[in-house]
């Protein structure tokens, strides 16, 4: 071959230095990049709890989760390696809000047995007004969802809350203010009736008019539901 033609061959062309690569440093794989570093897994967990409270948790997803941020849904899969890790990050959210809650309420109590009960009772309603979706989201996607995390988070959630009714429950009776009761009927009862404001409020917007306030007629509602327990479990 001519020398003149084999000096007019292009040099060959090295490969694209890979997409990974930034200032030298390599980033793991499906990491997000630098300027995806303000959406970060706060973020996405906190977009999530806002997202229950408008839909039910089985329409809650990684992709619809990204698609809400306006993310690349690689984003959500480097934080959340599946649906469940999401969720259960979610459920730990809500709980932990939950716990400020009663706190919140603890504090403005004088934490005698009865005001311990009502305080309990009116941050679980408080939550549940807000995140309406809380108890199907525990009992329909973690508790079916049996991983081992989620299991192992359900139970100690259970077990937690119901050790705080009976420590009331106990509390009451030694003070003479309360009367024994089944303490898991009333975990159950506790969580009956919050759940449902938000749910049956088509059904109450019947009976009271539907240009209800719902600010006005939770406070309402939780002290009735307060009296009725409280009262209920009066010592004879």
């Amino acid at each position: 071959m001519p020398k003149s033609i084999a000096r007019q061959r292009p040099a060959p062309r090295r490969p694209a230095a890979n997409s990974a690569v930034r200032n030298g440093k390599q980033r793991g794989i499906g990491r997000p990049a630098a300027g995806q570093k303000t959406v970060g897994r706060e973020a996405l967990i906190t977009r999530t709890c806002e997202m229950l409270m408008q839909m039910p948790p089985n329409r809650i997803t990684r992709a619809e989760v990204a698609r809400h941020m306006h993310v690349d849904p690689s984003l959500i899969r480097y934080y959340f390696r599946d649906r469940a890790t999401l969720l259960l990050a979610a459920v730990e959210r809500l709980t932990a809000e939950l716990a400020r809650l009663l706190e919140e309420e603890l504090a403005r109590s004088d934490l005698t047995p009865a005001s311990r009960l009502r305080a309990r009772v009116s941050a679980l309603l408080k939550l549940n007004v807000t995140y309406p979706f809380f108890h199907r989201l525990m009992i329909d996607e973690l508790v079916n969802l049996d991983t081992p995390a989620a299991v192992r988070f359900v139970e100690q959630l259970t077990r937690e809350a119901v050790a705080g009714y009976a420590d009331i429950i106990d509390s009451g009776v030694k003070d003479g203010v309360f009367r024994r009761t089944n303490v898991a009927f009333l975990f159950l009862a506790v969580i009956g009736m919050c759940e449902f404001f938000v749910n049956g409020m088509p059904i109450l917007r019947i009976v009271m008019g539907k240009e209800l306030d719902q600010q006005a007629i939770s406070q309402r509602y939780r002290e009735f539901i307060c009296d009725m327990i409280v009262n209920g479990l009066k010592a004879k």
